[in-house]
């Protein structure tokens, strides 16, 4: 299985705005997009609340996913530009990030994931065992298994 064009080149321009400065980043707002369709369905601002969450969302690390199509067919992309830059180091992974993006699966027997990118702009996916729940329910979005 390989990732479809349009989720490559998604993933790909989201890599690109790690280019952007800290202070613009901070006025960037939080983009969801469904998988499906490849359309953003929500902007939101920044809120502390959302920050905690997200930085608690990657404090929940608990490996380097390994599957051949890591992005799933049904669910969202979260890109989350963050106000502050944050280090993240376990021993797959010891960088700064300015932006995380959350990759939610409505499936329960599948872990949920978030990428983050290296300091090359290589994008890594990592499984999280955070509920992500609470994060689509601050950004308003409802579960896509519940529609």
């Amino acid at each position: 299985m390989t990732i479809s064009t349009t989720k490559l080149f998604f993933i790909f321009s989201l890599s690109l705005s790690l280019l952007v400065s800290i202070s613009v980043q901070a006025t960037e707002p939080i983009k969801v997009m469904d998988i499906e369709s490849g359309e953003i369905i929500k902007e939101k601002a920044m809120t502390e609340t959302l920050e905690k969450e997200v930085l608690s969302i990657i404090k929940s690390i608990t490996t380097i996913t390994i599957e051949a199509n890591p992005v799933p067919k049904k669910g969202y992309l979260v890109k989350v530009p963050l106000t502050k830059s944050f280090k993240v180091k376990n021993k797959w992974f010891d960088e700064i990030v300015n932006e995380v993006i959350i990759v939610y699966s409505p499936a329960t027997n599948v872990p949920q994931k978030i990428i983050l990118f290296t300091d090359e702009n290589k994008p890594m996916f990592f499984d999280v065992k955070n509920d992500l729940t609470q994060l689509l329910k601050e950004l308003e979005v409802t579960d896509p298994a519940d529609e």
